[in-house]
């Protein structure tokens, strides 16, 4: 699969407020190329810096500008297409270009080590080799899918499920990604998992990852605030789930929620962004759901709520 890689400049002042508009559409893994942040390494961090090439300095006077890559399948194009509506509306200068899959992997993976997260869990790529640990090793290789578990969002949600997978349990990602949330809860003890996502090449990616941990799942294409089918698919009854998506569609699903969870289960959402805690927070006590606990990281927080 190629992906489409779409350049938006901007201002350096602009940068943080476009993000935010960016990730409320569902956007995510912005490359961030700021002329001001190069502009204080030159002049404040080359102290410890033996050398910095020639072939650097032309970097300070380049465009500010966020890159985006889509995918070229259905879901892909419909998120570049409402990216670029929201751009344009804004007389945003945008910039479209084709990447090979195998450029845009070689890319990024030199930067994606074993880290560790929470008590527990050691996050490996399924390309490198794990340091000797006593941690449960998750190996994953994201493709094209988000979910490498660098995240604010996703790092709360695997600390949370630390807190709350039980031996045996039942546990559910709504919207799967790479299917790393999958993958911790079976590794902390869950007895068995589902997971869904609308995008087919996401579910495809999570169903190879979770395979690659040697555990089975299983998995869906849909979107439950929009189709019958895949909601009835899951069924119910399960004692942990994570929703890690955004704002607008944890609040569009809220009402979903009490329907699939056990009668004493948890629900673990994330992906929300500060400013709208209290919204999503408001949508799920309408629902009928007890706020348990949330957590803020860089920005980003996380909701633990029950029956």
């Amino acid at each position: 699969m190629n992906f489409t890689k779409l350049n938006i400049y901007t201002t350096s002042e602009d940068l943080e407020p476009l993000i935010m508009r960016l990730e409320d559409l569902g956007a995510s893994g912005f490359e961030i190329h700021d002329a001001a942040d190069f502009e204080d390494f030159l002049t404040n961090g080359t102290k410890n810096w033996d050398y910095v090439g020639e072939e650097l300095e032309p970097l300070k006077t380049q465009e500010t500008h966020l890159s985006l890559y889509f995918t070229t399948d259905k879901q892909g194009q419909e998120l570049l297409a409402a990216v670029c509506d929201a751009c344009l509306s804004e007389n945003l200068c945008l910039e479209q270009s084709e990447v090979r899959e195998e450029d845009w992997a070689d890319c990024w993976k030199e930067y994606f080590k074993p880290f560790e997260i929470g008590q527990k869990l050691m996050i490996k790529p399924t390309w490198e080799d794990a340091p000797e640990t006593e941690r449960l090793i998750l190996e994953i290789d994201p493709a094209s899918a988000f979910g490498t578990g660098q995240h604010e969002s996703t790092k709360l949600c695997l600390e949370a499920l630390e807190d709350v997978i039980t031996p045996g349990c039942a546990f559910l990602d709504l919207g799967c990604g790479s299917g790393i949330l999958t993958i911790g809860a079976l590794l902390l003890g869950a007895g068995s998992a589902a997971m869904i996502d609308v995008s087919e090449n996401a579910v495809k990616v999570a169903c190879e990852n979770v395979a690659q941990n040697g555990f089975t799942c299983d998995s869906f294409c849909g979107d439950i605030t929009e189709n019958a089918k895949p909601l009835k698919q899951l069924g119910g009854d399960y004692n942990v789930i994570t929703a890690n998506i955004v704002a607008d569609v944890i609040i569009k699903m809220s009402g979903i929620f009490p329907r699939l969870l056990a009668e004493n289960g948890t629900l673990i959402t994330s992906g929300i962004i500060e400013e709208r805690l209290a919204e999503v927070t408001a949508a799920l006590e309408s629902a009928g759901l007890k706020i348990i606990e949330a957590k803020t990281d860089n920005g980003w927080c996380l909701i633990k709520a029950a029956r």
